[in-house]
């Protein structure tokens, strides 16, 4: 990676020489946007001194966080009130905070169900630190965490419209980029095991099923090497559906046996009734009728 590769969107190359020599110290935005870049955690090195300014803008975005999560008509309508006060704020001007502003407009616009507003919002965040960010480069990235979760709400926004070729390319482009300049964090994780769900079910979905046995698989062993079991029973689900559609049957349903035993064993019901919606609905299989001794 080149010094301008690195820098792109964050800072100047002089900036990054100083920083380098010891010269200035960056600020955690900027160092936080340069490790990630590397590969690194910057927790690691960058303790953070927090002033009272710093908490009450916390504040303020997990208050915003926090109504676009609600995704009411009430909660909507306040959020986007807040956004309006941020925006004419002068003191939130920063490149941080702009790309904070974008992602929650594009938040917002998922909530409204205006998926192509959303990806506009999702690109212009993005090209806060990519100003030259090309969909078609994603996977030579070097990207931090910020820029992997927007590229993923990128491949959403698509879904959600019905592309799911388009959303599953973008996804396989960004695991691509994420293998080669993967963050060392516990945050990365998290996004890495849902990154392989999403790339196995759009692969299942394009009927590409070899596919997305082998990507089920890599996300299977991801969960068990990092004891992070949320996804697991959704690989299996993704799995035994591919399965069963390359004529596997009864592997399959020992694989929905174990999947729908977890969703029971970890209280996840609503997920539990779909898939037994849908696999009466695809394949006449009875999830109740199973030999499932948990349920």
């Amino acid at each position: 990676m080149t010094q301008t590769q690195l820098c792109e969107g964050i800072c100047t190359k002089g900036t990054l020489s100083n920083i380098e020599n010891g010269n200035r110290p960056p600020n955690r935005w900027v160092f936080k946007q340069l490790m990630e870049r590397l590969g690194e955690d910057s927790s690691r090195y960058f303790m953070d001194v927090v002033t009272l300014g710093d908490r009450s803008l916390a504040e303020t975005k997990d208050r915003l966080r926090s109504l676009l999560r609600e995704n009411s008509g009430e909660s909507n309508e306040a959020a986007e009130a807040l956004m309006y006060e941020l925006d004419q704020d002068k003191n939130f001007s920063t490149k941080e905070n702009q790309q904070f502003l974008l992602r929650s407009r594009a938040s917002l616009a998922f909530n409204l169900q205006k998926h192509e507003d959303a990806r506009a919002y999702v690109l212009k965040a993005l090209r806060v630190t990519r100003p030259n960010f090309d969909e078609g480069k994603i996977g030579v990235y070097a990207l931090s965490l910020e820029e992997v979760f927007l590229t993923s709400q990128l491949a959403i926004s698509y879904s959600l419209e019905g592309s799911i070729e388009k959303s599953t390319d973008v996804l396989l482009a960004l695991k691509e980029a994420v293998d080669g300049n993967y963050i060392k964090s516990d945050e990365m994780i998290e996004i890495y095991s849902s990154l392989l769900y999403n790339i196995s079910k759009g692969l299942g979905l394009l009927e590409k099923h070899e596919e997305a046995l082998g990507v089920c698989d890599i996300g299977m062993d991801w969960c068990n090497k990092h004891r992070r079991f949320f996804h697991s029973p959704l690989f299996l689900y993704n799995k035994a559906n591919a399965l069963i559609y390359l004529g596997k049957r009864e592997e399959g349903i020992k694989l929905l046996e174990k999947a729908s035993a977890l969703f029971w064993g970890f209280g996840r019901y609503a997920e539990l009734s779909f898939i037994k919606k849908s696999m009466k609905e695809k394949f006449e299989i009875d999830i109740d009728s199973l030999s499932i001794s948990t349920l």
